[in-house]
């Protein structure tokens, strides 16, 4: 029987990521989910393997090129990790700075470097980064986190430019507000805040559905045409 197509996703554990991982599953793919919280063990099995460490450590990419040591058909990796760190220029420490790029950034720049050889050998394959509508547009209070997402769409773009030649596919998908912990935490910080309740009032629909997220990444891995795109799924949120 010929082995399934495996594709990567990172923040596996997350308000996406586990539906994304359910997701590719009811469509036939096995993946690799990693995560830097335990509870994505629970994602073991059913095709499935599972990396538990944090994204942005030397440890993990070894760990994963052992995974990848015993895969043939590697066709897409998924980035679905993320974090959102609240505070302008002057509220935000360097650490905080840091950390977003390191996470939100770095770390894709670091998986997509170890993954394109294996991706090369599978054409055509997929690269498929979770940016924000707040990349695209600016934002209030969320320096680090939108310029850190800003910059990974043009970092999607160089992908798909250097590497659609050799079957690499790299596109974008922008979402607007999901109801996941991170959104939750960050909101909190913003209690009372009134930029913030002029910027989310008035929209017809203020949360995205995390199933629609779902089901457009499953498209991109089955198409061969789009490639250097960011797709905005915010319901009309950076129109205005």
């Amino acid at each position: 029987m010929e082995e399934k197509k495996t594709v990567i996703v990172t923040g596996a554990n997350g308000g996406i990521g586990r539906v994304v991982v359910d997701k590719l599953r009811r469509d036939g793919y096995e993946c690799i989910a990693v995560d830097k919280e335990e509870q994505v063990s629970a994602l073991e099995g059913d095709g499935t393997e599972v990396i538990c460490g944090d994204l942005t450590s030397d440890d993990i990419f070894e760990r994963l090129e052992v995974v990848l040591g015993r895969k043939r058909r590697i066709y897409g990796v998924v980035f679905a990790s993320g974090i959102m760190l609240p505070g302008m220029v002057t509220e935000s420490g360097q650490e905080d700075w840091e950390r977003t790029l390191d996470v939100n950034l770095t770390s894709v720049f670091r998986f997509t470097k170890l993954l394109l050889p294996y991706l090369m050998q599978n054409k055509p394959s997929h690269v498929i980064a979770i940016a924000s509508h707040l990349g695209v547009v600016g934002s209030y209070g969320l320096t680090a986190y939108s310029v850190s997402k800003a910059a990974l769409i043009e970092f999607v773009k160089c992908v798909a430019l250097d590497y659609g030649d050799a079957g690499v596919m790299a596109n974008c998908i922008s979402p607007g507000f999901i109801k996941t912990k991170m959104l939750d935490r960050a909101v909190g910080r913003f209690a009372g805040n009134k930029k913030w309740m002029f910027a989310t009032g008035g929209m017809p629909k203020q949360h995205i559905d995390v199933e629609d997220v779902a089901n457009l990444i499953s498209f991109l891995l089955t198409q061969n045409s789009m490639n250097g795109e960011n797709v905005v799924m915010d319901a009309g949120y950076s129109v205005r």
